[in-house]
């Protein structure tokens, strides 16, 4: 089979001999069709070779070329591992007005090969408004979601952060990069939400786990202050019975942050998660296990 195809290309090859001593012209177009067999034929660095002497015989006729042309020599360049030649070609495509997703992408690619991330943002953002309903979307947006996390573009990271799927969105990696952007806003809601995912997708998350510890005894301890002084200027049976269930909530929530601070504990002993521990255990009459932790309270 392998001699076979090589017999086509030479064949092809030979037919571009022939037709040299008959029509310069002809010349021309063969090239291109000997690069189109090459690939074919695997051969990506001969139909490189040729798709360039294709374009410097055209160039120097004066002949225009076909912005679809650079585009599909590009793409063999890529896979010719000429990232370079690829570029230029691409570039070539794209100022006569070319492009498909493919040819995107592509060029995404060789920039974050290289750490061009803002040619590669553009790129990707082209990519995104022309083609919002192509393969390969899904990546598209996941990449452009941590290059706005990178750059620190919160409201781009927000913006796009609902279009990613629902695997990347509990990614560790994703929820990560957003709970440092979530963390730092007034929606403590959204927060908490993106912080509780993140412990399920790493359980020993310590940023998340302290947010969550603190936020929830905080809401308890000021819910539970708020009560109390509420009970006392009114000392009413319907008091009563709303400081009652008003309290189910409360140690809920005290509950919780006991949860997130205990993971904590068995991570690292620090003083201050054990004075956390010690206030809740104590809001729960539970002596034995707020004095335990007491002791490490300095």
């Amino acid at each position: 089979m392998r001699l076979v195809r090589q017999s086509i290309g030479m064949l092809a090859v030979l037919l571009v001999v022939i037709l040299s001593s008959c029509s310069t012209g002809k010349v021309m177009v063969m090239h291109q069709q000997v690069a189109k067999q090459m690939e074919t034929e695997g051969n990506y660095a001969g139909a490189t070779e040729s798709w360039n002497k294709y374009f410097d015989e055209q160039t120097a006729k004066g002949t225009d070329i076909a912005a679809e042309n650079y585009a599909q020599a590009a793409k063999v360049a890529v896979k010719a591992d000429q990232k370079g030649l690829a570029e230029s070609w691409f570039g070539l495509a794209s100022y006569g007005g070319y492009s498909d997703p493919e040819m995107e992408l592509e060029l995404a690619e060789i920039y974050r090969g290289r750490n061009e991330t803002p040619k590669e943002l553009t790129t990707l953002e082209i990519f995104k408004d022309k083609y919002p309903t192509e393969a390969g979307i899904e990546k598209v947006n996941g990449r452009l979601f941590e290059i706005y996390a990178m750059m620190k573009d919160v409201q781009k990271a927000k913006t796009i952060w609902p279009n990613l799927t629902e695997e990347q969105r509990h990614d560790k990696s994703f929820l990560e990069d957003y709970f440092k952007i979530v963390s730092k806003g007034d929606d403590t809601a959204a927060t908490e939400a993106i912080a509780k995912d993140l412990v399920k997708a790493d359980p020993t998350n310590v940023k998340a786990l302290e947010w969550l510890g603190e936020t929830l005894y905080l809401k308890a301890e000021n819910s539970y202050q708020a009560e109390m002084k509420a009970y006392e200027k009114k000392h009413t049976h319907l008091q009563y019975l709303h400081l009652n269930q008003e309290l189910k909530v409360i140690n809920a929530n005290f509950q919780q942050s006991a949860d997130y601070f205990n993971a904590l504990w068995e991570i690292e002993q620090k003083p201050s998660y054990a004075g956390y521990l010690t206030n809740i255990y104590s809001r729960f009459d539970n002596k034995s296990k707020a004095d335990y932790f007491r002791k490490f309270v300095k």
